[in-house]
């Protein structure tokens, strides 16, 4: 049983479960992009799992490729959300159309031109994953500065760092000890989760909105 995998698809199912219960208001399309980045991501580690079992009887079921264009499927939503929050963090007279926080969702199909090309694809990856948590980051960086209530939020951000690190940089982990960056994944994506929440309850209270 790969219970690593089970692990990161129970509590990708529990944050894409949370995160499209936020789908109201102004909040809707942030949102909707980052359950459907949780729900796919689910599903691939769900797909290893399976996977896992049916090696038992001699079948497969290809959880490989699954997780593979899961993962950028993923990460095209969650660029997309950014997008989103970008947009919305700025004056209205300053935004820039709706339409084009579609954009990094094309991303899909540049992964098409280099998905037989392994040191090309693990390179787009990874500036992929990169940009998203940089970005992130940054934003909460500043949030967090000016309202303490956000400092969970950027504290999930940082373990989605420590996790990118974890599994790009650091000799060995990637291969022989998955365990642990995919147990350090699952409590970015809860400690995040948390975050939002706490922030939320936080900025009801005062009656002002929450910054995703």
């Amino acid at each position: 049983m790969e219970w690593d995998a089970l692990l990161l698809s129970l509590v990708g199912f529990y944050s894409g479960y949370k995160c499209y219960g936020y789908t109201e208001g102004s909040d809707s399309l942030k949102f909707l992009g980052l359950s459907i980045a949780t729900f796919v991501f689910a599903m691939t580690q769900l797909s290893v799992v399976v996977d896992g079992w049916l090696d038992s009887f001699g079948l497969t079921l290809y959880s490989g490729m699954a997780v593979e264009w899961g993962h950028i499927i993923s990460l095209a939503f969650i660029l997309s959300a950014l997008a989103v929050f970008i947009r919305q963090s700025k004056p209205v007279f300053a935004q820039f159309p709706l339409v084009y926080a579609a954009l990094p969702l094309f991303i899909v199909l540049s992964y098409v031109l280099v998905a037989n090309t392994y040191a090309l694809k693990d390179w787009l990856l990874s500036i992929y994953q990169a940009g998203a948590i940089l970005v992130a980051l940054l934003m909460y960086s500043v949030y967090t500065y000016r309202e303490q209530r956000y400092i969970y939020i950027l504290g999930g951000i940082i373990l989605f760092l420590i996790t990118f690190v974890m599994y790009w940089y650091i000799p060995g982990i990637r291969e022989l000890s998955d365990w642990l960056w995919k147990t350090f994944l699952a409590l970015s994506l809860l400690m995040t989760l948390y975050g939002y929440e706490y922030a939320r309850k936080k900025g009801s209270k005062n009656k002002e909105n929450v910054q995703l």
